[in-house]
């Protein structure tokens, strides 16, 4: 019993501790990324350009390597979408050639990104204009269903069809709207990305 009451009193009191924590993230932001000039930087160490383009890639049809891309947009994430990013490129010298490639790549990944969310939001307008379609139809026959006095069972079941179509229009309009049109903040924030190299590492 008392071995109870000191593990009850040492969760509340984590409990309590927990609710009080806190954690200043636009001070985190400001000194992790943010320069001097009020840019947000990400910082990439490499060695070689097959740490940027993927080692399986072909000439002309080069493609990102996943775990550079993967470390960029998860530094990404944290960054406000008002931000413009900086992404510095540290530890390795390339050529003019090989930064030309490196810009074209990235510039053709992040440009997809973006296209794909566009394209996720364009058919979410489509979806929710239909729904909103249907709903404006259930109003309508209900409304004539109980004007002539039909069958009280049918008007039920346009009843129910009516807040269905207006509950998944409101949910996907408002609330996978939202998502999907901060995706494509983000996914713009990267689309205009400044690529800059420093043989320097950091």
């Amino acid at each position: 019993m008392q071995l109870i009451t000191k593990r009850n009193e040492r969760t509340k009191r984590n409990l309590r501790k927990y609710r009080k924590t806190k954690f200043n993230y636009e001070n985190f932001i400001s000194e992790y990324y943010v320069d001097d000039d009020g840019k947000a930087y990400i910082s990439t160490k490499v060695s070689s350009i097959n740490d940027i383009i993927s080692k399986h890639s072909i000439k002309d049809y080069e493609w990102v390597n996943p775990d550079f891309i993967h470390y960029v947009e998860d530094m990404a994430y944290y960054i406000p979408v008002e931000e413009s990013i900086v992404l510095e490129i540290c530890g390795h010298r390339f050529s003019e050639k090989e930064q030309a490639l490196i810009r074209r790549v990235l510039t053709q990944y992040f440009g997809l990104k973006l296209g794909d969310a566009i394209i996720d939001i364009n058919i979410m307008k489509k979806k929710s204009m239909i729904l909103l379609v249907f709903g404006i139809i259930s109003i309508l026959l209900f409304m004539l269903l109980n004007i002539i006095n039909v069958i009280p069972t049918l008007a039920e079941i346009i009843a129910i069809g009516l807040w269905f179509f207006l509950w998944e229009y409101l949910d996907l309009r408002f609330l996978d709207g939202s998502e999907l049109f901060t995706k494509k903040l983000e996914a713009a924030q990267l689309a205009n990305v400044k690529i800059v190299f420093n043989e320097k590492e950091k």
